[in-house]
């Protein structure tokens, strides 16, 4: 019988095509530069690698919404709607 000695866990594009993308296009009815400043300045690389590190969703999007309060739709979108920031493999 085979022993199952490695399991690889990635959503992160690497094995799995992941691109937040796939929900802010529309949410910002197709206007890369706006899109871009939001990843930029509100859902930063940064903001979005702690929570891969372990700190938690929940606390991340309150943290990130008391900061940016007007942005409070789009900061719950994030991990709301991860599922459809996944493509294929």
């Amino acid at each position: 019988m085979n022993k199952i000695d490695t399991i690889i866990f990635d959503l992160g594009g690497v094995l799995i095509d992941w691109n937040p993308e796939y929900v802010f296009l529309d949410e910002f009815n197709g206007d890369r530069k706006r899109m871009q400043w939001f990843f930029d300045n509100i859902c930063t690389s940064d903001w979005n690698e702690n929570q891969d590190a372990g700190y938690p969703l929940q606390q991340a999007t309150e943290d990130l919404v008391s900061q940016f309060p007007d942005h409070e739709r789009l900061i719950r979108l994030f991990y709301g709607k991860w599922e459809n920031m996944l493509g294929g493999a």
